[in-house]
């Protein structure tokens, strides 16, 4: 089995989608104009033609995710705000009217609304969890409807079964227990209105393809369904579109976090710690670590919130910073496969 799904794996079925075809060719009216157009020198048509190659490039080299998705998005606004930019200054010696650049703008606008981005479209085992589901499966929490209440506010009791159901309950358990779930479970907790975050949807359902087991579950908490909000608001992580919360990774083992990217607010303290050591023992020597005042000890909020945003500026989402973070090959028990020819 590959070491991890290569980014041009399943290309034609990621891509076989409508926005792609209709953003791919609003790429194209200038140089098929400048193509087609007799009146625009030599220079001109040169340095057009030139430009949308410069922007491709530039957009190729500058942009960190390995996904061809995000890629098509980044290269084709560029290309399009091109477009219209050179329909738009150069239509007078290009022999077109200002209509046919409102005909292009109408056009995009018309994509833009009525077909956006689609998810990942390609093999994906990611599953998408309520919030009910996320605390019995991954936190491990006995569920709700444990206990009863009635209407008046009474307190919860306890619903007693009839004994014909023991036999049921027997044999479900013996079922459940034949099927023992994931040790591990990778939680992303999305928000659609981050691009950072569909990108990220998209890398891991990648990566879910080649290294989902029965060990490690890939799952997905949706920050714009009704029936998440209640657990986004228990791990206490804002949704907004200013919030530095999410998007956010974690890796669960038996209900107990034991990675998370970016950082968490713990290792955030532990690095500001760090760097204060090492600065102190620069400054004033070795033995002033042993005589830290309880005060010293105590650290910056304002500083652990630039760690915590350093860091999430600094986050690698590729899906081979995101298999070496959370070790998936050795936590889905893939780590001794042998790779295919």
């Amino acid at each position: 089995m590959a070491e991890s799904l290569p980014p041009t794996a399943h290309l034609a079925k990621r891509l076989n989608h409508p926005h792609y075809y209709l953003n791919s060719a609003l790429c194209l009216p200038l140089p098929v104009v400048l193509l087609a157009s007799s009146r625009a020198s030599t220079a001109l048509t040169t340095a057009l033609l030139a430009t949308p190659v410069l922007l491709s490039l530039s957009v190729a080299l500058r942009k960190r995710s390995d996904n061809l998705e995000t890629l098509h998005a980044s290269t084709t606004s560029q290309l399009r705000l091109f477009n219209l930019c050179g329909l738009f200054f150069c239509r007078k010696q290009l022999g077109i009217s200002g209509w046919w650049v409102l005909v292009y703008l109408f056009a995009w606008l018309l994509v833009a609304f009525f077909l956006p981005q689609p998810g990942y479209l390609g093999p994906s085992r990611v599953r998408n969890l309520s919030g009910e589901e996320f605390e019995t499966q991954v936190l491990l929490l006995p569920p709700a409807s444990t206990f009863s209440s009635d209407a008046s506010g009474a307190a919860p009791r306890i619903v007693e079964l009839p004994a014909s159901s023991s036999s049921t309950s027997t044999c479900s358990a013996s079922s459940t227990s034949s099927r023992s779930p994931p040790t591990f479970h990778l939680v992303h907790f999305h928000v659609p209105h981050s691009s950072t975050s569909r990108d990220l949807h998209m890398t891991l359902s990648r990566l879910s393809s080649t290294h989902a087991s029965p060990s490690l579950a890939f799952c997905v908490l949706d920050a714009s369904a009704d029936e998440t909000q209640g657990a986004f608001y228990d791990l206490g992580l804002a949704t907004g579109p200013t919030s530095r919360d999410v998007p956010l990774v974690r890796l669960y083992e038996r209900g107990k976090v034991r990675v998370e990217a970016p950082a968490s607010e713990g290792e955030a303290k532990r690095a500001v710690r760090r760097r204060r050591l090492a600065e102190r023992k620069v400054s004033k020597g070795a033995e002033a670590e042993a005589e830290e005042s309880e005060e010293d000890e105590s650290e910056d909020e304002r500083e652990v919130e630039q760690e915590r945003a350093l860091s999430r500026y600094r986050w690698d989402t590729s899906a081979a910073a995101i298999e070496r973070i959370f070790n998936l090959r050795e936590r889905s028990g893939l780590s001794h496969t042998a790779p295919e020819s």
